[in-house]
């Protein structure tokens, strides 16, 4: 048995989501670093939640503390985050702590939503239909405007990012091409595209001085499918915004080095229900509240 935890990206937050598991010097931490009430952002029911600016801090704060529940009786070996969720990792393998990990999100908010005021766009998620037809569709376009695959989910599900206007030229030609659907998601700007390339290099400025450890555990990349090297943490940062999340892909490189198990850790269960439909050999569970930890036992 080889078990490998996975954390969620943005898009599947919910009010009061994880809030059992923050201790009290958690919060008080986070309340220090970020500037506000957590736990009123937490509770929020309007929209400030799905604001990004909220949304990244709030999600990492969340995965941060439901791992380190899981971590004191259960075992993990290695680490996969979605897009966001790829820092709850590095906090997971000991390269950042966790007052680090929150000054670094919340600083990736904020450029990002820059980026997002200053380059607009958007992004789309297109279902049944081949990548090599959506990335050729992507390449044509591309040529005149912002357009790219940015979140490989599965073969049978692609999200593009762009310029609003080559998203919807996409969207007519995706469909001629005989994608069963495209969908425009509910996002503030063009995320893992090259419309949000001045976020990552004003992080990685920002990181220049950080100091990191040397990861304690495997951690497949966003960027590469492929495990992380010590000495690339800070370019691996920098290209992630703006470049593709092969989740696909490494779920797949996990199952080769002989993945059997995979939890997922943070609000709802889109990941672990994207390999429990493409992966069926792979068990999957998703930890998203506390009684969900004490099933864990017999699940094994």
């Amino acid at each position: 048995m080889k078990i490998g935890i996975l954390f969620s990206g943005q898009g599947s937050q919910f009010s009061q989501m994880g809030i059992d598991f923050l201790t009290q010097e958690q919060i008080k931490c986070a309340n220090q670093i970020l500037g506000y009430d957590v736990l009123t952002i937490l509770r929020n029911e309007e929209n400030q939640l799905n604001d990004t600016y909220y949304t990244q801090p709030m999600m990492v704060l969340v995965e941060m503390a439901i791992y380190d529940h899981y971590i004191k009786k259960n075992h993990v070996d290695g680490l996969l985050g979605f897009s966001l969720g790829e820092f709850t990792a590095f906090y997971a393998a000991g390269i950042f702590d966790f007052e680090t990990t929150l000054r670094i999100i919340q600083k990736r908010a904020t450029y990002m939503q820059e980026a997002a005021l200053k380059y607009p766009g958007s992004m789309a998620a297109v279902l049944n239909l081949e990548p090599e037809k959506i990335e050729h569709i992507c390449q044509e376009i591309n040529q005149k405007e912002t357009l790219v695959c940015a979140n490989y989910n599965a073969k049978n599900q692609i999200v593009i990012s762009g310029t609003n206007n080559a998203i919807e030229k996409a969207t007519t030609s995706l469909k001629e091409q005989g994608a069963k659907r495209v969908i425009k998601l509910n996002v503030s700007g063009a995320f893992h595209s090259p419309l949000m390339k001045e976020a990552g290099m004003k992080l990685k400025k920002f990181l220049n001085d950080m100091k990191t450890k040397p990861a304690q555990l495997p951690i497949y990349l966003n960027t590469t499918a492929q495990v992380l090297k010590d000495n690339e943490i800070l370019m691996r940062i920098e290209q992630q915004i703006q470049s593709p999340v092969y989740f696909y892909q490494s779920v797949e490189q996990m199952i080769k080095d002989g993945y059997t198990h995979l939890i997922e850790i943070g609000p709802g269960n889109v990941l672990s229900q994207l390999v429990k439909r493409n992966y069926p050999t792979v068990k999957v569970y998703n930890i998203e509240k506390k009684e969900d930890l004490n099933h864990l036992e017999g699940w094994y």
